[in-house]
């Protein structure tokens, strides 16, 4: 009988296609030190987006680049926990053009989730990740900005539905004192 953590584990090399702090050198060496990397591509009519952690959504005319590995079986199990396979994200198969052609990879997708920016330390590590990569930083710098714009309109909404209590008496500016 297999156990449940059995399921979804190949039995050989399968190509990887990372897009977020999974693209950083030193956290990939620790985590599948068994894995290798094939090379760099582009995933067309997808967008990377922000939502606290890295996930990329569908979207036409726009396209995310990735970094393939040649992922060891070995490694994924410590990969899907890191993922948090499959509440987190999920696996799905998709298709990445490289320099030589089109290829198929298996990639992890954020199952749920609001816009929401990365925390600093986050962004850094993939931001590293591009650059030992050679990878073009405008995608990432875009992903945050969008991650960060949408925030700030969400913290926008929020205080404007607050601008119109006067007839309720409430100051927007209340502060308050403990004593203990």
């Amino acid at each position: 009988m297999k156990k449940k953590s059995d399921y979804n584990l190949p039995t050989k090399p399968m190509l990887y296609v990372a897009y977020g702090s999974n693209i950083n050198l030193t956290q990939m060496a620790f985590r599948c030190p068994h894995s290798r990397i094939v090379g760099t591509a582009m995933v067309k009519g997808w967008e990377l987006e922000f939502r606290g952690v890295a996930t990329i959504v569908p979207k036409p005319d726009t396209e995310v680049p990735v970094l393939l590995w040649e992922l060891d079986p070995r490694d994924v199990p410590a990969l899907n926990r890191y993922e948090g396979f499959p509440h987190l994200y999920r696996q799905q198969e998709i298709e990445v053009e490289t320099e030589n052609g089109t290829a198929k990879g298996m990639v992890y997708l954020m199952n749920r989730g609001q816009i929401s920016p990365p925390s600093d330390g986050y962004l850094q590590t993939i931001w590293d990740g591009y650059k030992a990569n050679g990878m073009d930083t405008s995608y990432l710098l875009e992903a945050a900005a969008r991650a960060y714009d949408y925030a700030s309109d969400m913290n926008s909404k929020f205080d404007e539905s607050f601008d119109d209590d006067e007839d309720l008496g409430l100051d927007d500016d209340i502060q308050m004192s403990f004593k203990f």
